[in-house]
């Protein structure tokens, strides 16, 4: 067992330009200086252009990936991304219940990839909210997914507002709306017990890539470091702004 670091798990998908999914969960970990085990969801063939394929593995896989993962490491969170379908859906919530009972969870939910890709059909969407959303102890979605999963329309920081509410009112979980489409200033909001926190972020215009996946697994860390949900969060999001900071040129490759 590895006892040296707070461990996370991440489950999600493998991407083939490392930009995303199980990849950035691994270097946004080790750069928080944690350890990030990984149960891989689906493989994927995209690039920064376009996503050209992927391939979702077979539940069982997924589980036993799980099971893996909870046999050898102390997990200290769980980070669920992208579920490939509902088979894979009802593993990992079985997983959940069996070996994460008592562990903090934040679940990214990808829904569709920037290029139109759609990753999460309705039916696996519809049993994800139903059956998984309930164990989370934190939603990350961005203005886009939080108008999908609410179908409400969610365009500014009081619609981000309404909209984390409802997410939080029916699943009972904290909620984080990331603001990065607004126009303007940008800002974030986020809803713990019922009570709401709007935050300023410095925006930063590049070129980027797994924003989501980044700033939800740095929470993912923070939690499993021991730190509280709001701290965690506004450490997550700092930790977001530094990368998209960083000296790169242009197009910042690894976030």
């Amino acid at each position: 067992m590895l006892k040296e670091k707070p461990v996370i798990l991440s489950i999600s998908a493998l991407d083939s330009s490392a930009l995303r999914g199980v990849e950035a969960d691994i270097k946004t970990a080790l750069k928080l200086n944690s350890y990030c085990t990984v149960a891989t969801t689906c493989v994927t063939s995209q690039n920064t252009q376009r996503c050209i394929s992927r391939l979702a593995l077979s539940s069982s896989m997924v589980y036993d990936q799980i099971k893996a993962a909870s046999e050898d490491f102390r997990i200290g969170c769980v980070k669920v991304g992208l579920i490939s379908n509902i088979n894979q859906a009802k593993a990992v919530k079985d997983a959940l219940d069996k070996y994460f009972r008592e562990v903090p969870v934040v679940l990214d939910p990808v829904i569709a990839s920037k290029f139109g890709h759609v990753y999460t059909d309705a039916e696996t969407l519809e049993y994800i909210k139903e059956n998984i959303f309930h164990k989370v102890t934190l939603l990350t979605p961005n203005m886009k997914e939080a108008e999908t999963l609410t179908e409400m329309k969610v365009t500014t920081v009081t619609e981000m507002l309404a909209a984390a509410q409802k997410l939080h009112l029916d699943y009972g979980a904290s909620v984080l709306i990331t603001g990065g489409a607004l126009e303007g200033e940008l800002k974030d909001v986020l809803v713990i017990d019922g009570k709401e926190k709007i935050i300023d972020r410095k925006r930063v215009d590049r070129a980027a890539f797994g924003l989501g996946a980044t700033v939800s697994t740095a929470i993912a860390t923070y939690l499993a470091k021991g730190y509280k949900m709001e701290e965690a969060v506004r450490f997550g999001l700092e930790y977001l702004t530094m990368c998209l900071n960083a000296d790169d040129k242009e197009i910042l490759w690894q976030v």
